[in-house]
């Protein structure tokens, strides 16, 4: 599929007014030409298409069995009444924390994979890549629990409400996730590391008496398949040779005013 940009371009403005020059490059591959696969593959950069990262495709649904188990196994608690108030009950009993370590630890995959790039040891990813992959993570993670949280409306050990599932425990999880992808591949030591991490915020949300077991049993699996989503469909854009082909312009006619947005396929 070709699109000439010129026309596109025209054809979204009246024909009557008259704005400056606006050249787009673009290549025409014809149809007709026997060579027309060869030349469709060398110029496969000047249409627009998406840029999967196709080891991150071909995983099947193996990277979602752990989400899928975690979220199931916490739903099933979540309505066990009695199990999750015995465990609870046992917990207090044999610990006493009262601290909020888990409120800076939750950020600790993420301060991490960054320092680490400081250092010199390279991700997966480059800057650009790495940090919308992360901030989309977030952002889907942040939803799934907060529509959760406000539609299942369940009261915490403490009496607060709001507790299911763990806010803190799925954005440890999630970027627990973040540094498996990013480093699981140079060491399996850093994912032991970043999972140690998220679970160590899990229970010390169950010890200080704000979470249920089933609240973060479920939240890791939230967290976990809201990182696994964004490397699913994660276009890998986020780079100096893309951002260099992005325009943006002001224009105007004598009616009206705005800011184009050009990018160059």
């Amino acid at each position: 599929m070709l699109i000439d940009g010129n026309r596109l371009f025209a054809e979204s403005f009246p024909k009557k007014e008259s704005f400056g020059k606006v050249e787009f490059s673009t290549t025409r591959i014809p149809a007709n030409s026997p060579s027309f696969a060869k030349d469709w593959r060398e110029n496969a950069d000047s249409v627009h298409r998406f840029d999967f990262r196709y080891n991150d495709r071909k995983r099947g649904i193996k990277p979602y069995i752990a989400p899928v188990l975690l979220i199931s196994t916490g739903t099933v608690l979540h309505f066990s009444t009695e199990t999750k108030e015995n465990f609870q009950d046992w917990v207090q009993e044999n610990t006493s924390y009262t601290g909020r370590v888990e409120d800076y630890l939750e950020y600790a995959p993420l301060a991490v994979v960054y320092g680490l790039n400081v250092v010199g040891v390279k991700g997966k990813n480059n800057f650009g890549n790495r940090t919308a992959i992360v901030v989309k993570s977030l952002v889907l993670n942040d939803l799934m629990v907060s529509s959760l949280k406000t539609w299942v409306g369940e009261k915490r050990p403490s009496g607060g409400v709001r507790s299911f599932p763990s806010g803190h425990t799925s954005v440890a999880f999630a970027l627990a996730q973040f540094m498996h992808h990013e480093y699981g591949d140079k060491s399996i030591w850093y994912s032991v590391g970043a999972y140690s991490c998220a679970t160590t915020v899990g229970m010390m949300r169950v010890a200080g008496n704000a979470h249920w077991i089933s609240d973060v049993v479920a939240s890791a699996g939230f967290g976990m398949l809201s990182t696994e989503l964004v490397y699913l469909t994660h276009q890998y854009k986020w780079d100096k040779e893309h951002l260099r082909r992005l325009d943006i312009f002001p224009w105007s006619n004598q009616k009206q005013k705005g800011v184009a947005l050009v990018y160059t396929f």
